[in-house]
């Protein structure tokens, strides 16, 4: 009995020590349907459409969904950031020239840049406040080179827009842009059996085509920690270093653009109703206009009888 209890134990102990011995897993967050998404309470993960693998939320809470964004011209986007290169690319945004070495970044500045706080939309969800992030991908249209991953999804802070030096191999694996922790990472706050999170992109989703728009980030406001206005934003992301079967993810043509709502929208023909004061100053002006037509009307006709 007690030989068999000791056997017992044992099995456990090695049951044990091959769980904390078996390779990381990742989450995977699969947009390439459209209108599918992940988060915040795990919905919408690869193979498991109702609650993540672990039962954790993805990401820290953040929100990832495939959009058709439209219209996506000049005057409704603001583009702050561009990166192309193959099989892998990685880059941020920021004002600094040259880029850093080992970044993907492209010019010119119009495109690539730095942004403040005050520019990033906030939207509220589910009574939730969230930072507003579009990316458009750009793939090979072909049955091998259509898919691409993002791998890596960082956020950070700063006083200025200058920062330059991006290093891995930060607290908790993240990175470090010019000694600043990100205040979001989409690797943050995953269990040791799963210490990696990606999203599986589609170029052909919504049929191809640069500037239309792929996948927007819900970034939760409370991660920027009630940083003013004027604060720095910049953004870090990586792409293509997973491959998945017969079926690649890297990326291979052109160029992956993250960008922000313009605040500044083409005139439209639609009137708005005008406000009641509005109304009232609009109504005082032509009782004025008409008091001061009539007294020349007046005017007019005793000159005329004069005459």
């Amino acid at each position: 009995m007690s030989v068999r209890r000791i056997g017992g134990f044992s099995l456990i102990a090695i049951a044990g020590l091959l769980a904390s011995v078996q390779p990381a897993r990742a989450n995977v967050c699969d947009l390439t349907l459209a209108g599918s998404s992940c988060g915040p309470n795990g919905v919408g993960w690869a193979d498991t459409p109702i609650n993540s693998p672990n039962g954790q939320p993805f990401a820290s809470s953040a929100i990832f969904q495939q959009i058709n964004p439209q219209p996506t011209g000049t005057g409704y986007i603001d583009s702050f950031l561009r990166i192309q290169h193959s099989p892998s690319e990685e880059g941020y945004n920021t004002d600094a020239r040259p880029f850093q070495t080992g970044m993907d970044q492209k010019n010119p500045i119009n495109y690539t840049h730095a942004i403040t706080l005050a520019e990033v939309p906030i939207i509220n969800i589910n009574n939730i406040d969230y930072r507003q992030f579009y990316l458009d991908i750009n793939e090979n249209n072909s049955t091998n080179g259509h898919l691409l991953s993002l791998d890596k999804l960082e956020i950070f802070l700063g006083p200025n827009g200058l920062f330059n030096n991006y290093q891995t191999g930060g607290a908790n694996g993240n990175g470090t842009l010019n000694g600043v922790a990100p205040i979001y990472d989409l690797d943050t706050g995953l269990s040791s059996a799963y210490n990696d999170n990606w999203i599986k992109l589609d170029y052909t989703t919504n049929n191809g085509g640069s500037g239309i728009g792929d996948m927007v980030a819900y970034i939760p406001n409370a991660a920027f920690g009630g940083a003013g206005g004027s604060t720095y934003v910049y953004l870090y992301s990586q792409f293509g270093a997973n491959m998945t079967g017969p079926t690649n993810l890297t990326s291979d043509a052109g160029f992956e653009e993250w960008w922000v709502k313009s605040p500044i929208q083409p005139p439209t023909s639609t009137s708005a109703v005008p406000e009641p004061t509005s109304l009232i100053l609009l109504a005082s002006g032509l009782l004025v206009a008409g008091r001061k037509l009539k007294r020349k009307a007046k005017n007019f006709q005793t000159v005329s009888a004069n005459s």
